[in-house]
């Protein structure tokens, strides 16, 4: 970075010091300035901002202008970006515990617009006739993969979460109608992609991708896309928006197929009630269990 290098002032001469501490006072005025008038106002040569703007990996004093205007740009696209910022370094207990509320329900409310009622009901009408579901993941988007597959499974469903392709298992389960759901963010993780144009031309396995905005390559693979927000944000909040709005579309999958199997479910979960002491640290009574 140039601004940093001009901070530092390694091997800088005592005039080049002089113009570097120039520059870095007036950031805004010196690209408007030629190198006659920048030795003039600092008190140098212009032979010295030659020699300065080389000693700076940098051909000449005009691409020095270019470059400081690129990080300035860059600084100032920050700074507005960091004001946009619900938590900062000012956040206060009471702030944060507003905020994140705040943060969750607009991220649902932005993916429920944003979904297509059609799509979503494709996807429905296959989850309804598949054997297993397959859920990837990297990162933080495999323990929602996780997650998701562990609600499943209490439907009764197969269901296993994955950070890569496996291709012996696929293979040996190639004959099990299945859907793979894929997990990215922002659109453009490279192991999701991959994974998704395998399943595509190795595999009879229904993709769908639950995606961020930057989804133009790995859609190409997918049966089915459903966009999820993904936030313009430099503090890590993107990843509570993109999880929050990833974790309401899998709950939605699930719910549907909930309601498909509602009282099969309900018959299970009352006998599972049945043997609920094995299952938690508490004794039940026998009187409880005739209640159930």
């Amino acid at each position: 970075m140039l601004i940093e290098k001009l901070e530092q002032g390694v091997n800088f001469t005592n005039n080049e010091k002089e113009v570097a501490h120039y520059i870095l006072e007036n950031q805004d005025k010196v690209p408007g300035m030629s190198s006659a008038e920048l030795a003039k106002a600092s008190f140098t040569s212009k032979a010295t901002i030659v020699r300065l703007s080389q000693k700076l990996g940098l051909t000449g004093y005009q691409e020095l202008r270019i470059k400081l205007v690129e990080e300035i740009n860059q600084k100032n696209r920050i700074s507005r970006m960091l004001e946009d910022e619900p938590i900062h370094d000012k956040s206060t207990y009471m702030d944060i515990i507003n905020t994140l509320p705040v943060l969750y329900d607009k991220a649902v409310t932005n993916t429920r617009l944003s979904l297509n009622e059609r799509s979503m009901n494709r996807i429905n009408n296959m989850l309804q006739r598949v054997e297993c579901i397959d859920i990837y993941g990297a990162g933080i988007s495999y323990i929602l993969a996780q997650s998701a597959a562990f609600k499943f499974a209490t439907l009764g469903m197969e269901s296993s979460a994955y950070e890569s392709i496996n291709g012996h298992y696929l293979m040996a389960r190639k004959n099990k109608k299945t859907i793979a759901f894929l997990i990215s963010f922002t659109g453009a993780n490279r192991t999701m992609i991959r994974a998704a144009e395998y399943l595509r031309k190795a595999t009879n396995n229904y993709v769908v991708g639950i995606v961020g905005p930057h989804n133009e390559v790995i859609s190409q693979w997918c049966n089915e896309i459903v966009e999820i927000p993904n936030r313009d944000s430099l503090v890590s909040l993107d990843v509570i928006t993109s999880f929050s709005a990833a974790t309401y579309v899998m709950d939605i999958f699930f719910s549907f197929l909930l309601s498909k199997c509602y009282k099969e479910h309900a018959k299970s979960s009352l006998e599972m009630l049945l043997h609920n002491d094995l299952l938690l640290d508490k004794m039940v009574t026998d009187e409880e269990k005739k209640d159930w």
